[in-house]
């Protein structure tokens, strides 16, 4: 009889390249378009079978909820019109199998539109990558099988600059709790400038000569207002008593180069704790 195929389509939307899961591989990990409206991307199979890859293109940015976790905010019709690229951006290659253990360059090009107040506009590339679809019509003896198909969509940002572009963040206000050796704060903030703010920010706990006794570092994207929450450890055997938290925001990441980020000048912010 022939073998029957029980085939299962799974889509995993995934916000970055994971390697252990990912059917590809995806670089640069944020796409900065340049003044022609030009860039690359960089997509490569390191498996053994031929992935069918589509590149499209939607309107997203982060955002937080009121822990100051990180959330994505898609849908925002107001936002996109003031900020997103729209149908002016392409890529080249659209769609295309990739074989294993190659690397594909795709185009991604943007119709400038100079009327735009200068800033930095921004939207997300979403790869979308699967096994090519294999030939089922084979005979076998009683044999049922089922065929897997996981479908992975890998999101990352991409921004344009126009123009003279600035960023900032004025810090509000910052609240702090313990809970299982940690001290966790929650800042407030609003961003400043015509560009999102893209850095990193550092959590350090401080003792009363000023020697840091813990520190925790995150990358941040922050595009408009909301919460930053981050979590520092509390060394053990601490001594009890009055600590200073700084916060400190700075435009500076390791995986993106200078050059593209929109520069600002660091911002901090100092609370007091009190350890038990």
């Amino acid at each position: 009889m022939k073998n029957i195929f029980l085939a299962l389509s799974v889509s995993l939307f995934l916000f970055l390249a994971v390697p252990a899961l990912a059917q590809i591989s995806i670089a640069p990990t944020s796409v900065f378009i340049d003044e022609n409206g030009i860039a690359s991307l960089y997509i490569t199979n390191p498996s053994e079978v031929n992935q069918e890859i589509n590149v499209s293109f939607l309107f997203g940015y982060p955002g937080s909820d009121e822990l100051g976790n990180l959330i994505m905010v898609y849908g925002d019709s107001i936002k996109d019109m003031q900020y997103g690229l729209g149908d002016r951006l392409r890529a080249f290659p659209r769609t295309f199998v990739l074989a294993p253990q190659q690397q594909q360059t795709v185009r991604i090009q943007l119709r400038p539109d100079r009327s735009l107040p200068a800033g930095t506009y921004f939207t997300r590339v979403k790869v979308t990558s699967n096994n090519q679809a294999q030939d089922v019509d084979q005979i076998v003896e009683s044999e049922v099988s089922t065929q897997i198909n996981f479908k992975f969509d890998q999101v990352i940002a991409a921004f344009y600059k126009n123009g003279q572009t600035n960023t900032g963040l004025e810090i509000g206000n910052v609240t702090t709790s313990m809970q299982d050796g940690k001290v966790r704060a929650i800042a407030e903030f609003v961003t400043t400038g015509n560009s999102p703010f893209l850095g990193s920010v550092s959590a350090s706990l401080k003792d009363g000569s000023e020697k840091t006794v813990s520190q925790k570092e995150e990358t941040v994207a922050m595009y408009f207002s909301g919460k930053k929450g981050i979590e520092v450890d509390i060394p053990e055997g601490l001594s009890s008593g009055e600590y200073q938290l700084e916060l400190l925001f700075q435009t500076k990441r390791a995986d993106i180069a200078s050059s593209d980020l929109v520069q600002s000048s660091p911002i901090s912010k100092r609370v007091l704790v009190r350890i038990p």
